[in-house]
């Protein structure tokens, strides 16, 4: 069976970005049709009211008009974006946290292809939530919220509320100090990346991610066993117990 079109267009303030995109999207992907190009934000909305893409590759830093703002012109954003940024970890970070796709600037063939992937697979419009929370950590006055990616929806939760998170597979279930779990469509790796540098959450088994700020008590033994406040009980991994009795003063 063949694969539909997928109707893309690529919003960026540098022309050789943008040629460099659209060859590597039309060498590869025989079900891509590009339908604009363009480096002018401020042009762009009309263009896409207009050609309908399924698929936006966006720049977030340009003149005039970035990104998000672009978006913001939206009531609800009518195709998928896939954002495209040069190194910087923070905005990377903000992005990831929002469950947003991206890729780093020179684009890598193989990152395109999995993200090209993705997108056939789930078929998801990004979410304007999305989007207004990534815009306010950017800004700096929301820093503490994580999208949660599940077969419901999105779910927007605290991340210090988050009490432990257990991999399971490819799915990673999330469990927050109410007690309510979520069921999440991503490895724990995934999350490890995102959140064991923070000083809060801790890697303490190749299975679990702990906030630290929700333990009970710690049990002696060859790794040892950390008891939650829910009183769930979680095996230390030997390689992991200095590092974790570190993080604790002894009084």
């Amino acid at each position: 069976m063949e694969q539909a079109i997928i109707r893309a267009a690529i919003i960026d303030d540098e022309m050789h970005c943008i040629k460099t995109l659209r060859y590597q999207l039309e060498q590869k992907f025989t079900d891509i049709e590009i339908v604009f190009v363009t480096t002018d934000s401020q042009q762009a909305r009309s263009l896409a009211i207009e050609l309908k893409p399924d698929l936006l590759f966006l720049d977030i830093e340009m003149p005039g008009m970035n990104g998000l703002q672009f978006l913001a012109q939206f009531a609800e954003i009518p195709f998928r974006v896939i954002f495209t940024t040069a190194y910087d970890q923070y905005a990377i970070k903000a992005i990831r946290l929002n469950a947003l796709d991206y890729l780093l600037k020179p684009v890598d063939r193989n990152e395109l292809e999995l993200a090209i992937e993705k997108f056939r697979q789930e078929r998801d419009l990004t979410n304007k939530e999305q989007v207004a929370q990534l815009h306010l950590f950017r800004e700096n006055k929301i820093r503490d919220t994580i999208a949660l990616s599940s077969a419901q929806g999105l779910y927007f939760v605290k991340l210090g509320e988050i009490m432990y998170m257990e991999g399971d597979n490819c799915y990673t279930h999330v469990v927050m100090k109410d007690g309510k779990k979520y069921l999440v469509s991503k490895t724990l790796a995934n999350f490890d990346d995102l959140l064991t540098g923070d000083g809060s959450f801790f890697r303490a088994h190749k299975s679990f991610i702990i906030n630290l700020n929700y333990i009970k008590q710690y049990i002696r033994g060859d790794g040892g066993e950390i008891k939650m406040a829910d009183d769930k009980s979680i095996s230390l991994s030997r390689n992991k117990k200095e590092d974790f009795l570190r993080l604790f003063i002894k009084l």
